[in-house]
């Protein structure tokens, strides 16, 4: 199992200097590796379905030039044969090439001794954080080489400006590296850094180990993730079997955060809508301010600080509310929604008049507030967090098909309505708030979850409903 604590950390002045030229020297050695990958990737391509009139051609010698065929493994690899032995041994010539390839990270990891060869700044870096920076390359370039299951690409990996390179990685700490100083103050002890004092608020668990530690700075100062890992507690999720006395649904929305199948309901705080206004004001102070000037820094810390609320504020309630739930249930049945989906664009409408196109109002500007009190709900930070909550706490989950809920009742007969009802009255005799009733039949999909298999659906609640009344009308 594996967690990530956060801790604040309080760098003296040298300290934090040291820490933004790191960070500094990071950022400029990512977008050298992320450019280099580039030009590889520019001159060995080449269309296969036509022959263009102008082509980047160049020749494979100019193309690896300075890129060794082969490598001296320097030490015993990692993996590891069934017996135990590592299957790459010290000395062993190792080829770069692999299927027509270059072994970008290999050959990238090899070169940064020629970095600090010419450039000595490079020296003062820990050579683990400096080895880190190359791996972030490798996972987001080939999102833009080799297309997903729909055969679409992601876009470019972009070069990271001052603002936008904002972590510095040490992928080797331990338990030894949290200690006590001179002054008995509880510290990290990063590489060519030094024993930096953190705010320790929360112990590690009995039996946990210190695996990497990420430094990122935020409004209020620098913080630091460490990731801690226990091999031994398995990431399993309880099997548990819905039944009407375990489990209990739940509905999502936006006037209320969530409305629970028993008639609770929690309120959604509304984080954002209740900070606009003053975002709005200090924003307005701010274009009136000399950019770079010093109220013109003021200014920007408290807008900074403002928004690190709302990020932090939306992240910690959907985290205590997911506790909260189940510690009075142990199983909830909670819509599958696909919040992409929601947050769209409106559809753009059009018509031909007088022989020319028109744009007929579509209503984006509603569709806009809409998106914004979506996310304000941040109901996705919610989804995530129910999926691992169960795990740690013993407790299961069932997501079901969310697809035509709001106009069933606890009965699963359908009552038409639009989406601006806001009221459900039922053939069956119910009558009550449409957020409350959407609850009970998302718990009754999911009472034919079965454990082990996919999600359930209104389709297969219909069909066990009618299975259901078929077996009583044969037992008469």
């Amino acid at each position: 199992m594996q967690l990530t604590y956060k801790y604040a950390l309080k760098p003296t002045k040298h300290q934090a200097v040291t820490i933004t030229t790191h960070l500094e020297l990071c950022r400029r050695q990512y977008n050298y590796r992320l450019g280099d990958r580039f030009k590889r990737w520019e001159s060995t391509r080449t269309p296969l379905n036509a022959c263009p009139l102008t082509a980047y051609r160049v020749s494979v010698e100019e193309i690896y030039n300075n890129i060794p065929l082969t490598r001296v493994q320097t030490r015993d690899g990692r993996k590891k044969d069934g017996s135990g032995n590592p299957l790459t041994k010290k000395g062993d010539v190792v080829s770069n090439i692999d299927g027509g390839y270059v072994q970008g990270v290999t050959v990238q990891l090899a070169d940064l001794k020629n970095t600090k060869r010419l450039f000595l700044d490079y020296k003062l870096l820990d050579c683990q954080v400096l080895q880190d920076v190359v791996h972030p390359g490798e996972t987001s370039f080939p999102k833009l080489t080799t297309p997903d299951k729909n055969g679409n690409r992601r876009g470019k990996p972009k070069f990271k400006g001052f603002h936008y390179y904002k972590s510095l990685t040490s992928p080797k700490l331990d338990n030894l590296n949290i200690i006590k100083d001179e002054p008995n103050r509880i510290c990290i002890d990063l590489g060519k850094v030094g024993q930096v004092p953190m705010v320790f608020q929360r112990s590690i668990p009995k039996g946990f180990k210190v695996k990497t530690g990420t430094v990122i700075p935020e409004a209020d100062g620098w913080h630091i993730f460490l990731t801690v890992e226990y091999q031994r507690v398995p990431v399993t999720v309880a099997e548990i079997q819905p039944t009407a006395e375990n489990s209990m649904g739940i509905d999502l929305g936006i006037a209320n955060y969530v409305y629970l199948g028993n008639g609770k309901k929690i309120e959604n705080p509304r984080f954002l809508r209740s900070s606009a206004e003053k975002l709005a004001r200090l924003q307005a102070k701010l274009a009136s301010r000399v950019k770079g000037s010093k109220p013109w820094k003021i200014l920007k810390g408290k807008i900074s600080k403002l928004h690190q609320f709302v990020a932090r504020a939306s992240r910690d309630f959907p985290s205590k509310t997911a506790h909260k739930l189940f510690d009075k249930c142990e199983v909830w049945v909670v819509e599958d929604l696909i919040l992409k989906n929601w947050t769209r664009r409106a559809p753009v409408k059009t018509d031909i008049e007088e022989g020319n196109l028109v744009y007929l109002p579509h209503g984006q500007a509603a569709k806009s507030g809409w998106n914004k009190s979506i996310l304000d709900a941040a109901q996705g930070q919610f989804t995530t967090v129910i999926k691992y909550v169960p795990g740690k706490l013993g407790k299961s989950v069932v997501f079901v098909d969310p697809k035509g809920t709001f106009q069933r009742g606890n009965c699963l007969y359908k009552e038409p309505k639009e989406f601006s009802d806001r009221w459900h009255s039922c053939l069956c005799g119910e009558s009550l708030d449409r957020d409350e009733n959407s609850a009970k039949p998302i718990k009754k999909i999911g009472l034919n979850y079965d454990s082990g298999g996919a999600s359930t659906s209104l389709k297969k609640a219909l069909a066990s409903r009618e299975k259901e009344a078929w077996d009583l009308t044969v037992l008469r």
